[in-house]
């Protein structure tokens, strides 16, 4: 692990400059290390794929808290308890599934049986509040982000970009391969908590009909299935 300061009130532990959930891992580790120092004077931190960022006030100063943070044993971590959430997909809506169907050379069924296949693990949120970004993608169903970007992505929208897929909590310009959609508000002001998931966590993707899709949008006290599993 390498640290550095990077503003006057922050700094970044890198460990890596790859996508690997064992790097992951140690990052979210550090961070819940930190957190059970309760470290006066650290105000926030921010998880990537394989760096931690601080930021911290005037009560403390780089060099004491890199100081602390050199301290901690930062062994490998065993395996605990994460959450799977099964977020319902229709996969009708899907603006550009034919389109990477054909790039990827496999039906459009296909694309969507190796997206339900599997359970994503959320190496970080960012873009946006609480768009996941989800590795463990089949190769078979990769595809580029689009030359040229949509100025305007519905919210719920479900992507591809290279070998990661995610979801657009909100409306938003962006440039993923959207090939599906789900009926399900991820991110909400007024809900607690505002984004169901968190870093560390799993995304399963399960297909539903339009008329399924429908039926979710107007339920308003649908719940996700939440399943917990060792990571």
């Amino acid at each position: 692990m390498k640290i550095r300061y990077i503003s006057e009130n922050a700094l970044v532990c890198n460990f890596d400059s790859v996508i690997d959930s064992h790097i992951n891992r140690r990052v979210l580790s550090l961070k819940h290390e930190i957190e059970a120092l309760n470290i006066h004077g650290v105000e926030e931190m921010v998880t990537s794929y394989s760096t931690l960022v601080i930021y911290f006030n005037d009560d403390i100063t780089h060099d004491t808290l890199a100081a602390q943070i050199k301290q901690l044993k930062l062994e490998q971590p065993e395996g605990k308890q994460a959450k799977v959430f099964t977020i319902p997909v229709c996969y009708e809506d899907g603006l550009d599934l034919e389109e990477l169907a054909a790039y990827c050379k496999v039906s459009p069924a296909e694309v969507i049986e190796r997206h339900t296949s599997r359970q994503y693990l959320i190496y970080m949120l960012g873009f946006m509040p609480g768009f996941p970004f989800l590795g463990g993608l089949d190769p078979a169903i990769a595809k580029p982000r689009k030359e040229t970007p949509r100025k305007e992505i519905p919210a719920g929208s479900v992507g591809i970009a290279n070998e990661q897929t995610g979801m657009y909590p909100i409306s938003s310009p962006g440039g993923w391969n959207i090939i599906g959609r789900t009926p399900v508000k991820l991110f909400d002001t007024e809900r607690t908590p505002s984004v169901y998931y968190e870093a560390g966590d799993y995304i399963q993707f399960r297909a539903i009909s339009k008329e399924e899709y429908t039926a979710i949008e107007q339920n308003q006290n649908y719940r996700i299935e939440v399943k917990e599993i060792e990571s």
